[in-house]
């Protein structure tokens, strides 16, 4: 068996290993549903949990609901959603993993804009 030939690494197989990554993570999800549609007729449903995930997505699990600002339902066919947390995603509010693409940092702070660090400390 020969290794692959070392050379400079092609944006178009950078963004494929992020997307195959993005795909991974999409898939654990599902991974963890597979009682399908089942969990839309359970009775006692456990209550909703948020797990924010490190440079990632919310994961959301349990028995809630995600309404637009008018209270019209959004689609869900999943017990556990990932929301998007890095504004990147095309499907928001879930996550389509271009958080990886984007290389989101939950660790990095952004520095208040000073109309809002002085409307805060007014108030």
């Amino acid at each position: 068996m020969t290794a692959p030939a070392a050379g400079p690494v092609d944006a178009e197989d950078a963004t494929q290993d992020a997307l195959t990554e993005a795909d991974a993570e999409q898939a654990d999800v599902q991974a963890e549903e597979e009682e399908t549609d089942a969990w839309k007729t359970r009775e006692g449903a456990a209550p909703a949990s948020i797990v924010a995930c490190p440079n990632g997505p919310l994961l959301v699990r349990g028995d809630f609901e995600i309404v637009t600002p008018d209270g019209v339902p959004v689609p869900r066919d999943r017990e556990t959603v990932a929301l998007c947390r890095c504004g990147g995603s095309a499907i928001k509010p879930y996550c389509d993993g271009t958080h990886k693409l984007m290389k989101f940092d939950t660790a990095r702070r952004r520095p208040v804009p000073a109309p809002a660090r002085k409307a805060a400390e007014e108030a």
